[in-house]
């Protein structure tokens, strides 16, 4: 039965739930807050089931010719010594290669393939809504009304209606400050090649996109509330590196002067239920596992195959899906968010004694024990692949 569909939220979810709702035939419409689309974003890495689920909508070519190069990571300590190097073809041996790309690179190649094909609304968010047992019935922040059968909120991390019609969710401050960016610079490594400084309190990544463009992500440990923070992030970065090498110091300071940076609290987000009446939560919105889990994108993605899996399957018995949905994904979420916990602790230790206790066993792992380290934990079962709950 086609059904009408209003999404709240743009992003990786939404754009991935419209283009596979939109090819069953419902009628989608998309709003978002931003003014415009734009391609800018930080790095991600695109894993395992994602990939494979963008290759089954046609859009993997298109996504590694926005694709930025990876063939090594190498990880080194505060000194720039060498702990570990592996490829990135070695780590996923057992997976689907990753995609290393922009979020704006993704989601632009989401946005071009559906954006003919299903009605956007930029600068438009909700501003009020009240369902009854037939629809939903939505006002926009532009005052036009509309009706749904159902509304699908794919906001973020920060989603305003989660917060307005979800009053059980929270959000837990991961206590760690992300800050990422891009630079025209010329890189210090060729492309492909990923620098990772492992230290206590702290991590940097150099990611060198091609001869005149350099990104970076960093992570921090704080319990400093984010407002707080944003006033600070040029102090915090400074201080946070400035007994590193002189490639490392130069690279921060040219950030902080001519770069485009972008800075956050990492934050998960907790739901007991992702569904509401006529309304669910999908991506970031509803389980946010924090970058940290290297899932977060896939498991968006993830997410929207499954509730459009689960509307197709039950297509008279709209509540019937979106609790088959809710089960599935909720053990789901908390497995990346432990992930995302686990990693944290290994690769951002809070002690000398703990980055000691991990720089020795992944400079001593044979490439097997390294590959699995880095894929187990990101691989689903084959039931939850077939979206059948455990």
């Amino acid at each position: 039965m086609k059904k009408r569909i209003l999404i709240s939220g743009g992003g990786i979810a939404g754009m991935t739930a419209a283009k596979l709702l939109f090819n069953q035939g419902h009628e989608v419409t998309v709003i978002d807050k931003a003014k415009k689309f734009t391609k800018a974003g930080f790095l991600i890495s695109l894993k395992s089931f994602g990939v494979e689920i963008m290759d089954e909508l046609g859009l993997t070519g298109a996504l590694r010719k926005e694709s930025t190069p990876s063939e090594y990571m190498h990880w080194v300590d505060a000194t720039g010594a060498a702990v570990r190097s592996i490829s990135y073809a070695k780590v996923n041996q057992n997976t689907s290669q990753s995609i290393l790309i922009t979020r704006g690179g993704l989601h632009e190649v989401l946005y071009n393939d559906i954006r003919d094909h299903v009605e956007v609304l930029m600068d438009t968010t909700i501003a009020h809504l009240e369902q009854n047992e037939k629809e939903v019935n939505v006002t926009l922040s532009n005052g036009e009304s509309r009706q749904a059968d159902l509304v699908i909120i794919s906001e973020g991390l920060r989603s305003v209606t989660r917060g307005n019609y979800f009053k059980d969710s929270s959000v837990e401050d991961f206590n760690l400050l992300y800050m990422g960016g891009r630079l025209k610079e010329r890189p210090s490594d060729t492309p492909g090649n990923v620098r990772i400084y492992l230290d206590v309190d702290k991590m940097l990544s150099v990611y060198p996109l091609d001869e005149n463009e350099v990104a970076i992500q960093c992570y921090l440990r704080s319990t400093e509330e984010l407002a707080a923070i944003h006033a600070r992030v040029p102090e915090l970065l400074k201080d946070a590196f400035r007994d590193y090498n002189a490639d490392v110091r130069h690279l921060i300071d040219s950030f902080l002067e001519s770069g485009l940076m972008f800075a956050d609290k990492m934050g998960m987000v907790h739901a007991p239920a992702l569904t509401n009446g006529k309304l669910v939560l999908l991506g970031d919105a509803g389980y946010c596992p924090t970058a940290l889990s290297g899932m977060g994108a896939s498991l968006s993605i993830y997410g929207a195959k499954a509730l459009s899996y689960f509307l197709q399957q039950s297509p008279d018995d709209l509540n019937g899906a979106l609790q088959r949905y809710d089960g599935l994904m909720k053990p789901i979420s908390r497995k990346f968010q432990s992930n995302a916990r686990n990693n944290a602790e290994s690769f951002i230790p809070d002690n000398q004694a703990e980055l000691k206790r991990f720089t020795d066993l992944f400079s001593t792992s044979s490439e097997d024990e390294i590959s699995r380290l880095m894929t187990d934990q990101i691989a689903l079962t084959p039931e939850q692949l077939n979206f059948l709950s455990e």
